[in-house]
């Protein structure tokens, strides 16, 4: 069994992935690309700043992962924070944001770099180099590489609008904490998963959405999954 946790940031993805780790040790767990490719020091930028470069190694990173999950470990079971689709909606925001074909100006949203080692975009006029075709070069990517058929689950943690069920903005140092980006991002992922990959891959890997609080979630996943 190959799962994969997907969805805008500072969703809890991370937590029901270590929640589900902790109660079924057996599973191989796969942290975030941006973490696993921070360790071999690459430099990664998030939200408008992101490039091509960030975005294709951090794509290329999930897919390889996977795939060689299927194809060397047949019988390990994985859970995965992120799939390799999840870099399509940050590429959308980035486009729209950050890049010379995007949205006019004043009406460009604008996140805080967090991380003190990563400023050298500030106050660029075009940060992102990301537009249309290379959006459409990740999509051949993913669809070409055959990573969607690796997954036997993908989860999709979406907002709900609900207060009382969706987890607060959190500060790990990492990301931009703007209400505004996590909510663009998840509509754009709510995109992705409701009608953009049901038309450009029919036979795709299953998506489930699931919502609630902490144990609701595992509950949940642990149930759609048959096990305890």
């Amino acid at each position: 069994m190959r799962v994969a946790i997907s969805g805008s940031h500072s969703l809890g993805k991370s937590t029901l992935v270590r929640d589900f780790h902790a109660a079924h040790p057996d599973f191989l767990l796969f942290d975030e690309p941006y973490r696993e490719l921070v360790a071999r020091q690459e430099r990664i930028h998030f939200a408008e700043r992101a490039s091509q470069r960030c975005n294709r190694l951090m794509t290329q990173h999930a897919i390889d992962r996977i795939n060689q999950a299927r194809l060397q470990r047949p019988d390990r079971s994985v859970i995965c924070d992120r799939s390799c689709l999840d870099f399509l909606p940050y590429s959308h925001y980035a486009r729209a944001m950050g890049s010379n074909e995007g949205l006019p100006i004043q009406q460009r949203l604008r996140t805080l770099e967090v991380r003190p080692d990563m400023q050298e975009k500030n106050g660029l006029a075009f940060p992102s180099d990301i537009d249309a075709a290379f959006i459409e070069e990740l999509w051949g990517t993913i669809l070409d590489s055959q990573a969607l058929s690796s997954y036997d689950l993908i989860v999709f943690l979406p907002l709900t609008g609900d207060p009382r069920i969706d987890p607060r903005m959190e500060n790990d140092g990492i990301r931009s904490v703007e209400a505004a980006y996590r909510d663009w991002v998840d509509a754009a992922f709510k995109q992705l998963y409701r009608h953009d990959l049901p038309a450009r891959s029919p036979q795709g890997c299953p998506v489930l959405e699931i919502s609630g609080g902490r144990a609701d979630r595992l509950k949940r996943l642990e149930q759609e999954l048959g096990i305890r």
